[in-house]
């Protein structure tokens, strides 16, 4: 959990390089982007994004999943609290993500709300 606000969301001006950092169950495979969108199927995945503050180059803040998690699930929550800070300078929020594994699967699943 972070506690983030305005102030730690524009800290860093520039993502790093992650490519060296392999989390479970990644796999790194190209597919024809017509069938697979963007062209990846798995994504290394920031469990607290690098726009709100979390780590960047860390491999407790990266987990796999897919392109869909990633940019219609994980962002959108993301972008909420952004925006969030954004209007709310002043404002702090507590941002905690946990992934569920089920079993020995080496990629977390969603959990049911």
């Amino acid at each position: 959990m972070i506690k983030t606000n305005w102030e730690k969301s524009n800290s860093d001006e520039e993502k790093n390089n992650y490519s060296g950092i392999i989390p479970s169950g990644f796999i790194q495979k190209q597919y024809d982007s017509e069938i697979v969108p963007g062209g990846y199927l798995y994504h290394r995945c920031h469990l607290i994004g690098w726009n709100i503050g979390g780590i960047d180059v860390d491999k407790r803040n990266l987990m796999t999943g897919t392109r869909d998690f990633n940019i219609k699930g994980m962002r959108t929550f993301e972008n909420k609290v952004y925006k969030y800070l954004k209007e709310n300078q002043t404002n702090n929020v507590l941002y905690r993500v946990t992934p569920y594994f089920d079993g020995d699967n080496k990629l977390a699943k969603r959990s049911k709300c």
